[in-house]
């Protein structure tokens, strides 16, 4: 009994150290592994797209032939594929260049409000702070809040190295999601000619049932997305300008695709925003807007994204919470996006190679 006790705990501490360096080369190599599981889950999300055009294209291509009396035996052959790829990214490229002009171009709006921010927000704080007591007489308050200034002002010289590290990103995640787009049909032939039946059964039923759920997934997350970023975009019209209620609409947008922080963190801007730069009041007379972020976040989150999915997440509230918190801290703004993905992935993995249910049941919690 003391020998299985020990080999039990021997397990454990294997399993823990093969957690812990997996979190170490995961973390250090965030930069080669963030973008192949970009590109990966954005192959899985395009990869419909791409074959209704290919087909569409192998259609066309066979007639034009037969005009010339030349058979087209192959169907959606490798130039409509090829072409097919190529045409879905270029589009995709496109929309993602408009947004990122369009977020670029509104945040400088809101950049020029800071007079305003400064007037209405930093201010009635530096006073509440002042006469609380809690932080030290004026010239303490003072000095605290300009000693953020300074911090916040010495990390703009260095904030274009983010931008230009982006931009590398983005062209690898293109790069190599092009080769798994065109090499994803070639590596199934090969699978299925190099291995058993069963084994190649076995591992596409894992692949299927990977990508339905992440497909269920994402494009549920942008349903609702879209509904979070055009409700609180319009609601805000009656307090803000057209362009700052069209920001803070997409910056909604954008921030649901993260999972329980992002909505918040997007509300609590908007609801701040709104109070420092409305026209037609103090401080405290955009309240709605706090009803009108709660409701929009809570309708979405507790009845239209549960409808819409119409399927049972395989990972509970728990698993997202500690997951988002878990990639964050590996690989930052896009752990944070990739956390559930990533996890539901990792689910149906673990059902597949291991007979352990308990560890189905921790994940569902």
């Amino acid at each position: 009994m003391t020998d299985n006790y020990g080999g039990r705990l021997f397990n454990m501490a294997i399993v823990l150290l093969g957690i812990v360096a997996a979190g170490t080369i995961l973390k250090s190599a965030s930069g080669v592994f963030v973008p192949l599981t970009v590109a990966f889950f954005l192959m899985l999300l395009l990869q419909p797209v791409v074959n209704k055009t290919a087909s569409m294209t192998d259609k066309m291509l066979s007639r034009i032939m037969g005009k010339f009396g030349r058979e087209h035996i192959s169907k959606e052959s490798r130039l409509s594929v090829v072409f097919s790829v190529i045409f879905v990214l270029l589009l995709f490229v496109s929309l993602s260049l408009g947004i990122y002009l369009l977020l670029r171009g509104q945040i400088a709006l809101i950049l020029s409000k800071s007079n305003e921010i400064m007037n209405n927000i930093v201010v009635p704080i530096k006073s509440w702070m002042v006469s609380s007591g809690i932080f030290g007489d004026s010239a303490a308050v003072t000095s605290y809040i300009n000693g953020l200034a300074e911090s916040a002002m010495s990390i703009a010289p260095s904030a274009a190295k983010p931008i230009i590290s982006g931009v590398f990103t983005f062209v690898m995640i293109l790069f190599l999601t092009t080769f798994l787009l065109i090499g994803r049909r070639r590596l199934e032939e090969n699978l299925e000619k190099n291995l058993k039946s069963s084994n190649y059964k076995r591992i596409m039923q894992i692949s299927d049932k990977i990508e339905s759920n992440t497909h269920k997934f994402i494009l549920v997350k942008l349903a609702t997305s879209s509904i979070t970023g055009i409700c609180i975009g319009l609601g805000l019209l009656i307090f803000l300008k057209p362009q700052d209620a069209l920001i803070w609409g997409s910056i909604c947008f954008v921030m649901n695709f993260i999972p329980i922080y992002g909505s918040l963190i997007a509300g609590l801007g908007a609801i701040l925003y709104t109070m420092a730069v409305f026209e037609h009041g103090s401080f405290l007379d955009a309240w709605p807007v706090i009803i009108l972020v709660m409701a929009v976040n809570n309708t979405v989150s507790n009845a239209i994204e549960p409808k819409l999915m119409q399927f049972k997440l395989p990972i509970g509230s728990v698993t997202v919470l500690l997951a988002v918190i878990v990639w964050a801290w590996l690989w930052g703004a896009w752990g944070m996006i990739l956390a559930v993905p990533i996890t539901i992935m990792l689910k149906v993995m673990l059902e597949a190679i291991s007979d352990n249910k308990w560890i189905s049941a921790l994940m569902e919690t």
